[in-house]
């Protein structure tokens, strides 16, 4: 589990400091959001399609080597094409590759959770989230003190480095999972899994539960914050990046704090009302936006419990762990694709308000839908 934690940390250092550079390079370069909308939406469908056949691909010859022959070097390149890029298409290219990078990782992060943390699969991919929050934390920072200081085209070779860094412990989960006793399925019966038929009734009801978790959460972190700060609240970079890097900080606090704590009604409610008040008062929060903005990490800190406890309840035990959680994910990626295809249209003509208070409503249906299931 060490080395899914250095491999994930690097992953998401680089991942969290171009979800800040990519939207504010983009506007630096006077794209207007709509257009940034589109540029962004590639990437979910990108990743719908890719995941399932690296999923398959790991539940066949093994998770370790899409660590090392896939995730690692699809991050080098992609952070290499956002350095050289001098065109929207440029950064379309980028979001493709970043795309199977993405996908690439979590295709095999769970299987490999599963595979290292037997019977305490929903607590480690739980605790995997806090260091995906504090890398992405990291990376934040590095984004906003490095874009503010230095510029982005060195701050985006800064992360090259990085990018390159990570090819130690990628290699190593590839060395080590070999080492393992082999769990890998024969070609025909991932083949077969590849079908979405068979699967039972609560495999779905999970994999909706995702996609209202991903509506609250993926359009405004990947687009519609970094914008809305630097448009209308006109921070600079680096208080931006010092927002983010609080964000995270905060959700990986309370994830980490939680870990112990009854995944109840009083919970689901809890983080219900926070995030309906906070989206709400959001767009208009004036001076307050920073503790409203908290306010959700906050509430993403303690429903990722509930997340990760639902995914693995239908998948743990499982023969083809990492096709199946490909699966569930099918709608929650079509729903990204769409939502920030139209989040971005929304903003510029309609307003940030919609699509912050659609946020809010789309957490409270997760909690209802995550805890019936658990229930």
């Amino acid at each position: 589990m060490k080395r899914v934690i250095v491999d994930t940390s690097f992953n998401y250092l680089v991942s969290g400091a171009l979800a800040l550079i990519i939207p504010l390079l983009l506007l630096e370069r006077h794209v207007n959001v709509a257009e940034i909308g589109i540029v962004l939406s590639v990437y979910p469908l990108i990743f719908l399609s890719a995941r399932l056949v690296f999923a398959a691909l790991a539940d066949r010859i093994g998770w370790g080597h899409v660590f090392g022959a896939i995730n690692w070097p699809a991050t080098f390149f992609s952070t290499l094409i956002y350095f050289l890029a001098s065109s929207t298409f440029g950064f379309f290219i980028g979001k493709i590759v970043e795309a199977l990078r993405e996908s690439s990782y979590w295709a095999v992060n769970r299987t490999a959770i599963f595979s290292l943390s037997p019977n305490r699969e929903a607590h480690e991919a739980t605790r995997i989230n806090a260091v995906i929050w504090l890398s992405t934390a990291v990376g934040s920072a590095v984004a906003g003190v490095g874009i503010a200081y230095i510029g982005f085209s060195t701050t985006l070779l800064v992360l090259i480095f990085a990018s390159a860094a990570m090819g130690l412990p990628a290699l190593a989960l590839w060395k080590q999972q070999a080492a393992l006793p082999r769990k890998t399925e024969k070609t025909r019966r991932v083949t077969v899994s590849l079908n979405p038929r068979g699967r039972e009734r609560t495999f779905w009801r999970v994999s909706i539960a995702l996609l209202f978790y991903s509506l609250a959460t993926y359009p405004l972190i990947t687009l519609l914050l970094p914008v809305f700060m630097d448009q209308q609240l006109k921070y600079n970079y680096l208080s931006i990046g010092a927002a983010f890097m609080l964000y995270n900080v905060v959700a990986a606090i309370v994830t980490l704090s939680a870990l112990k704590k009854p995944i109840n009604r009083t919970r689901a409610v809890l983080q219900s009302v926070i995030g309906i008040v906070a989206s709400l008062l959001l767009a208009n929060s004036g001076i307050y936006f920073l503790a409203f903005f908290l306010a959700l990490a906050f509430q993403r800190g303690l429903a990722i419990g509930f997340f990760e406890s639902i995914v693995a309840k239908v998948t743990k035990n499982n023969s083809s762990v990492s096709v199946d959680i490909g699966w569930l994910h099918v709608p929650t990626r079509l729903a990204e694709f769409a939502s920030v295809l139209t989040a971005g249209f929304i903003a510029q003509y309609l307003g940030y308000l919609p699509v912050f208070a659609a946020s809010g409503v789309s957490f409270a249906v997760f909690s209802i839908l995550a805890l019936s299931i658990l229930k």
